[in-house]
């Protein structure tokens, strides 16, 4: 049996992650060749059913998700669509006045015919109608295909879509039309309880951190989680104490059997014999399932439901909890119901994390209490250095300390009185605020001192290791949960070291790294070990935007600590929002502006001029004194030998003749960033005409909401023989520059991609 389901694990590994699937009319062969390994009894069969298995039911559910997603063909087209409200809408300002709710919807019909085939949808919607969970709906949509931002180094959006099975994301146009009453039945009675508690909970009185924290520990409600709230917790490596995940669901389960055996003491002294009803296991598992559903059954939630059950069902048929066959059995299930959850880094942790700790148990039976509940904490802290610098470009060096103190009393202390308050809630409404009250109190009293000590020191320490500091410090990590005598423990530090030198950037030939930040600019360009930075992306300033998201960590992991130069073509967000984060996050040594001053900068004016060694030269061509708007964009020819690059910004027409009237030959380029992000009132034929590149590259979002690049633009570049490449389809763009002139091109996309990218 072990055999078998690990045989099926490592299928269903290696199809999650393989670039094409079983094809179907291979099916049926599979399935032949699976009885014809049970016919022969060889000592592999097991695990190669197991195998075959995997590829058998994730190629079909592959197929199933490829066939139910959105046509690309139907790309903002106005859809109408009839269904069911299906989650928990989540709200945030995105401007003030401006609420923005998103919600997953279910689809009963949908028109055009030509468009059907998605059957969950991921919506927002902007208007003044409050939705509610179970609501029948008809909205009126544009929807796009999954599709997310493709940088080395950044979150895999399109990954989490495949994993939560979202076959088309799009925004509501105007209100929905209610289509019958609120439907009550079962599959959507804890979204409804969930809003409920989450309303009552915001009317409580908190502080705004305690009612957004005691928000999303009770009904996975994140609309009160801004921003500030999020880098605070990770500043402190606590960020997993925001997401109900298997930390939650297994402490909650943890006092349910502790509840349990003290109730069956009870039980047994009332009767005057042992009662053997497996009553602690249960109450368990039911306050587990009770939990994950106020948590909307989320990925996490499940994951964790299944490890739970797999230990909790052992114990109740007397076999070991401890054994790692428990593990692979609950792994079997999970990919079972969702072949692509290996797909996501909470699957690794989680699994990673229990192995671990069951190891550990395996021999750490003896020593004080203090001592059994320090070594977990510090083997989590040493596991998460590597990983966090794998996955989030950085680690607190305090986590473990922060995690000691907070573990506790989030666990033990915040959480149940959150939840003994939602209960109370249904009986009475002062009771469950005081609940609520009490569980805010920790949590206000440290909020203030742990404000103070993140804005004066750097707690969240970051790096992106190369791949022999990775294997060092996994072996750190591992040798931790082996038995070692104390003094060579304090060698495993030695280890980690490596983590923390950096590495030096690569001093090679020039190249132009054009990074997908979907609506919005980010190019960077290095040489000699220098680097340029040209517009920071879009989102907030000062909040969520792409120099966080994108930028800071591609820096990371091409190891870049410092900028030479950053240049803001302009005040427009899609090309300014990040500025102030890339200067606090690195030394930038010359700031140039279009428009409104940044801090230390000078305005980027025509005929400016500076060079770097190895004959790299830099010259702003506009704007002049009196332009505004996106004709004050920054226009920055760069020379390099053999080579011209030319990046316009956002400027149009009027601008585009003015270049053309004072600079005349000098504008030609081999390589142009086309202005405007392809915009329809940019990139004249005239303006092409005297730059006449080879290549021309477009930064705009997936399905533009602004129709970038506009289609004149595409024919006027494919007509002269322009070769054109746009991070919307191709991802990051990497062009190496040699001194003859040659542009070798790569693009993130036409890497490795899995079936499902």
């Amino acid at each position: 049996m072990r055999a078998s389901i690990i045989g099926f694990l490592l299928g269903s590994l290696c199809l999650a992650f393989s670039p094409w699937l079983v094809p179907l009319w291979l099916c049926p062969v599979l399935l032949l060749g699976g009885c014809l390994l049970l016919c022969f009894r060889s000592p592999l069969w097991p695990a190669a059913c197991g195998v075959l298995a995997a590829l058998l039911t994730g190629s079909l559910r592959g197929e199933a998700l490829l066939q139910a997603t959105l046509d690309p063909h139907c790309n903002r087209v106005p859809i109408s669509v009839t269904g069911q409200v299906i989650s928990l809408p989540r709200s945030s300002l995105v401007s003030p006045g401006r609420l923005r709710q998103r919600f997953e919807f279910r689809v009963a019909s949908l028109q055009p015919a030509h468009c059907r085939g998605p059957r969950k949808l991921l919506l927002s919607y902007y208007g003044q109608q409050r939705l509610l969970p179970g609501v029948q709906q008809r909205f009126q949509v544009t929807l796009r295909r999954p599709w997310g931002l493709a940088n080395p180094g950044s979150f895999n959006m399109q990954g989490w879509f495949a994993v939560t099975g979202i076959h088309a994301v799009g925004t509501v146009r105007g209100d929905g039309q209610p289509l019958a009453a609120v439907d009550h039945s079962f599959r959507q009675i804890h979204h409804q309880l969930r809003q409920r508690i989450s309303a009552a909970i915001g009317e409580a009185g908190l502080s705004p951190q305690a009612d957004a924290v005691l928000r999303a520990l009770s009904v996975a409600d994140k609309s009160g989680l801004d921003y500030h709230l999020w880098r605070l917790f990770q500043q402190y490596g606590l960020n997993h104490l925001l997401v109900i995940s298997g930390l939650h669901v297994a402490m909650v389960a943890g006092l349910a059997l502790l509840a349990g055996r003290v109730l069956q003491g009870a039980l047994s002294r009332l009767f005057g014999r042992a009662v053997r009803w497996p009553l602690p296991e249960l109450l368990a598992m039911l306050s587990a399932l009770a939990y994950a559903a106020m948590a909307g059954f989320s990925v996490a939630t499940v994951r964790a439901l299944t490890m739970l059950g797999c230990f909790l069902f052992a114990s109740i048929l007397g076999r070991s909890t401890g054994g790692f066959n428990n593990l692979l059995l609950a792994a079997c299930l999970l990919l079972l119901s969702n072949p692509l959850v290996v797909v996501g880094s909470g699957f690794w942790l989680s699994f990673g994390a229990v192995a671990g700790l069951l190891w550990m148990a395996c021999w750490q039976v003896h020593g004080s209490a203090m001592r059994l509940w320090i070594k977990p904490h510090l083997f989590m802290a040493a596991l998460m250095v590597p990983l966090g610098g794998l996955w989030f470009g950085g680690s607190s060096w305090v986590s473990a300390p922060a995690n000691a103190l907070m573990v506790p009393l989030v666990g033990f202390l915040v959480v149940p009185l959150t939840l003994l308050g939602a209960l109370l809630s249904f009986i009475d409404v002062e009771l469950a605020r005081g609940c609520w009250q009490l569980a805010a109190l920790p949590l206000d009293s440290l909020y203030q001192p742990a404000m103070a000590v993140a804005d004066q020191h750097r707690l969240f320490l970051p790096f992106s290791p190369g791949v022999p500091a990775l294997v060092l410090a996994a072996v750190a990590a591992c040798l931790l949960l082996v038995p070692l005598a104390g003094r060579y423990r304090w060698c495993l530090l030695i280890l980690l070291l490596p983590l923390f030198l950096g590495r030096s950037p690569s001093e090679g030939r020039p190249r132009l790294e054009v990074l997908d930040v979907g609506q919005g600019t980010a190019v960077v360009f290095t040489a000699m070990g220098r680097t340029l930075l040209y517009d920071t992306g879009g989102g907030e300033p000062g909040g969520p935007n792409m120099a966080n998201s994108v930028i800071i960590p591609w820096l990371r992991a091409s190891a870049v600590t410092s900028l030479q130069t950053l240049v803001v073509s302009h005040d427009d967000r899609d090309h300014s929002a990040g500025a102030a984060d890339i200067l606090r996050a690195l030394p930038v040594g010359q700031v140039l502006v279009g428009e409104s001053p940044l801090p230390l900068s000078q305005p980027c004016r025509s005929g400016l001029a500076w060079q770097w060694p190895g004959n790299i030269r830099f010259r702003v061509l506009a704007p002049g004194a009196d332009e505004d708007g996106n004709e004050a964009s920054c226009v920055l020819q760069i020379h390099t030998p053999g080579m011209r690059l030319l990046l316009a910004g956002d400027i149009g027409v009027s601008q585009e003749r003015e270049l053309i009237r004072y600079w005349g030959p000098q504008l030609r380029s081999d390589v142009l960033l086309v202005g405007h992000h392809g915009s329809a009132t940019s990139s004249s034929q005239a303006w092409l005409n005297h730059v006449a590149p080879r290549l021309a590259v477009i930064t705009a979002g997936y399905a533009s909401r602004f129709g970038h690049p506009h289609g004149d633009v595409l024919a006027r570049l494919r007509r002269q023989g322009i070769r054109v490449a746009e991070t919307a389809h191709e991802g990051a763009l990497s062009l190496s520059l040699d001194e003859h002139g040659g542009v070798s091109m790569s693009t993130y996309r036409a890497g490795y991609q899995p079936w499902w990218m």
